[in-house]
């Protein structure tokens, strides 16, 4: 499965939301971690759903039987992480619980205390494909992810293998066979001390964890880099002898080799950056095309690279676009209020008697507000102005003023016309000086 844009937040209580584990050790519990894990890395972001679902297919890439994959598919239904929907013969669905859901596997921005992990979409995979990793040992993986300091990716102090074997629910002779499985594939170091603590580093964190968009360097710098790596040359021809000793492999880079290494480093990544990623890829031991697998390597991470920085930029063209339209709803509410305190200093000038609260039936708390007052005035006389368009506002708002109720039910009798002096028809006039309503109701100091 080929890498895709962005990273899946997973939280770093997975293990926890699946429950305490019962009874013997026998992997189940560490075999949900993973495939939870793998199938929050397959999901739909937008809907959270892995579907058309094959799970024979699917078992078999996991590498494992698919009887413990259909029990661990409904022990995530007990625990409320995900719901499998299975049919014989043809493709299901799988449905992880949504992130808005406390219960989700998945981080959510609602709850700011949770912490996670940022699984590059893929990785996981991708890494477990190219060295034909059991479940035991990407269940691992996924448990070490998640467990290992994020500073320096080292498993904190206090931890045994027999405390492992416990945690996990796994028995030592399959524990010892996935930590081999990860130390051969040079995807952690480890040192077991009898009677003692263990010592392990996830080398494969840099490689796991989705990559920081670098500042694109300017359209001549990577024009530069890249036509030096097409000639064998710079800072890409650098990074090749480098990633070559690491895995000591002899002879000259190839020409491919240089070339994908110009093109990630053409996205602004700092040379030790891309280097250190790609030898987080594990051991090429065994691999029959060691040259094939960088160069494969090579361009993924170009392509998470690039991802990162649309995604980068798809945030900011978002920002900016909220910005604005934030800006221009407050001038909006901006424009709206000092058009309707201009009114205001037009009733106030225009009413020779105000109502008061009681007139206009406002309970005693709110027609003892001069605001509350001053704003009930101002809709009745707008809703009024807005019902006869045609008429003088003037003469409108003056005999509403001496007998307040419904506009509907006002006499209009002997009204003149309004006249283009007024302002558009059914609108309440503008006064840009004089008192406001809220003025004029407030009582007068002695």
């Amino acid at each position: 499965m080929g890498i895709g844009g962005g990273f899946v937040p997973i939280r770093l209580d997975a293990l926890d939301l699946l429950g305490p584990r019962r009874g013997r050790r026998t992997g189940h519990h560490l075999a949900a971690l993973g495939l939870s894990v793998t199938l929050a890395d397959r999901a739909d972001w937008r809907t959270d759903e892995v579907g058309p679902f094959r799970s024979v297919a699917f078992a078999g890439e996991q590498r494992m039987p698919w009887r413990r994959m259909r029990r661990v598919l409904d022990h995530l239904g007990d625990v409320g992480m995900a719901r499998a929907t299975l049919h014989p013969f043809r493709p299901g669905r799988v449905c992880l619980t949504p992130r808005t859901d406390p219960g989700s596997l998945l981080h959510d921005r609602g709850r700011p205390q949770e912490r996670f992990v940022a699984l590059s979409r893929g990785a996981l995979g991708a890494i477990a494909t190219e060295h034909r990793l059991s479940w035991e040992a990407t269940s691992l993986l996924v448990f070490f992810l998640l467990h290992c300091d994020y500073r320096t990716a080292e498993l904190p102090d206090g931890w045994t293998k027999s405390r492992l074997c416990d945690r996990v629910g796994l028995g030592w002779r399959r524990l010892s066979s996935g930590l081999e499985e990860l130390r051969h594939a040079g995807l952690i170091t480890l040192e077991v001390r009898r009677g003692g603590p263990m010592t392990l580093t996830l080398l494969a964190r840099p490689a796991l964890v989705a990559v920081t968009a670098a500042v694109p360097p300017k359209r001549p710098e990577r024009r530069l880099a890249q036509s030096q790596a097409r000639h064998g040359a710079g800072p890409a021809a650098d990074v090749a002898r480098r990633l070559l000793a690491h895995h000591q492999l002899p002879g000259p880079a190839s020409a491919a080799l240089v070339a994908a290494l110009g093109d990630a480093l053409a996205t602004g990544t700092p040379p030790p950056a891309v280097l250190e990623r790609l030898a987080a890829g594990g051991s090429l031991t065994d691999a029959r095309d060691p040259t094939a697998i960088l160069v494969a390597r090579t361009r993924q991470l170009t392509g998470e690279l690039g991802a990162a920085r649309q995604a980068e930029e798809d945030r900011r063209r978002h920002q900016a676009g909220a910005r604005r339209a934030r800006a221009e709803q407050e001038a909006d509410e901006r424009s709206r209020l000092e058009a309707v305190e201009l009114e205001h200093r037009w009733l106030a000038a225009t009413l020779p008697e105000l109502p008061g609260g009681a007139q206009l039936g406002l309970s005693p708390l709110i027609a003892a507000r001069p605001l509350h007052v001053a704003a009930r005035i101002h809709s009745a006389c707008a809703e009024l102005v807005a019902s006869r368009p045609d008429l003088d506002p003037a003469e409108l708002v003056r005999r509403w003023a001496r007998q307040p109720g419904s506009p509907v039910g006002l006499d209009t009798k002997g009204v003149g016309p309004r006249t283009g002096a007024d302002g558009p028809p059914g609108t309440l006039p503008r006064a840009r000086a004089g008192p406001t309503l809220a003025d004029r109701l407030r009582p007068t100091s002695a």
